[in-house]
């Protein structure tokens, strides 16, 4: 049984296989002397994954939710990052020690400046990446994150509090609810 705790109430999850479809997190159990996560990413691609890993070096208890976890760090067909507008992204998530980036000087093969006949302004850096490489070595960078917890799940549904009464219509997730079939 793990809980998580977020905004002063506690959510609860069991991965043990029982007879319900669905693992439910909730905010309504006390959890003393036992383990919370502060923050809970769903999805552990590029995304999820950097936000996962953000707020575990900020100190945060973080849970990564995904599908499978050997599915961490794969890439697509085309194996780059940069260009034209994503090199510009890029450079902004290296600027604030993202995670990306260092995977990237770690797995690259071959770095090009785009648009070198054309004026700076232009430019743009691309690196080809080893899709084998880079799924590796950011699966032992995530897994190996401190703070950081990963586990194999779907989501299925979000619990959200009821509205407040002066913002109609404006709720807050207080857990979210845990289908079986990824971790059976």
């Amino acid at each position: 049984m793990f809980y998580f705790r977020g905004c002063g109430r506690w959510v609860a999850v069991s991965f043990t296989k029982q007879q319900f479809p669905l693992a439910r997190l909730s905010s309504d159990s006390a959890a003393p002397r036992t383990p919370h996560f502060d923050v809970i990413v769903i999805g552990g691609g590029h995304a999820g994954t950097e936000a996962a890993t953000a707020a575990a070096r900020c100190g945060s208890r973080t849970l990564l939710l995904t599908h499978r976890v050997d599915t961490i760090g794969q890439m697509s067909c085309n194996p780059s990052f940069g260009g034209i507008g994503k090199g510009h992204l890029m450079r902004e998530v290296d600027a604030l020690d993202g995670l990306c980036s260092r995977i990237c000087d770690q797995s690259g093969v071959h770095y090009k400046v785009l648009n070198r006949r054309k004026g700076p302004a232009v430019w743009g850096l691309r690196a080809q990446i080893d899709r084998k490489l880079y799924k590796q070595n950011m699966q032992k960078e995530i897994l190996n994150t401190p703070l950081l917890t990963v586990q194999e799940g779907a989501v299925e549904d979000l619990i959200l509090t009821e509205p407040e009464p002066e913002h109609t219509g404006k709720c807050r997730v207080s857990g979210v609810v845990l289908g079986w079939s990824a971790m059976a």
